[in-house]
């Protein structure tokens, strides 16, 4: 699926469903910039990179946005990044120039 925000297109697998169970863990990224899973919590094991967390609503308007970062040995490290008011979560490798209140448009 693609993602247009402010003119740019970025490519964004679906993993809306099931798939959110495994959301973006062992993915390298190399052919897409995010994932939009479905859920309003986050944890990040076996995820290589940080990630830039767009927590949306049910009509997929910004409600949060966090910076998530990989599991380590560090116990700093060991959290969820949640948001109770969302229904989708936007993981991208790259911020996104939104802000609350903000309509995101999927196609």
């Amino acid at each position: 699926m693609k993602l247009n925000v402010k003119n740019k297109i970025y490519n964004i697998a679906d993993m809306r469903g099931l798939k959110s169970i495994k959301g973006l863990m062992f993915n390298d990224m190399r052919n897409i910039d995010g994932a939009l899973i479905t859920g309003n919590s986050i944890w990040m094991p076996f995820v290589k990179r940080k990630l830039y967390l767009t927590f949306l609503d049910n009509k997929f308007k910004v409600v949060d946005k966090q910076l998530a970062v990989p599991l380590t040995l560090n116990i700093k490290t060991w959290k969820t990044y949640n948001c109770k008011r969302a229904s989708y979560c936007l993981e991208t490798k790259m911020k996104l120039p939104v802000k609350k209140g903000d309509k995101i448009k999927l196609f």
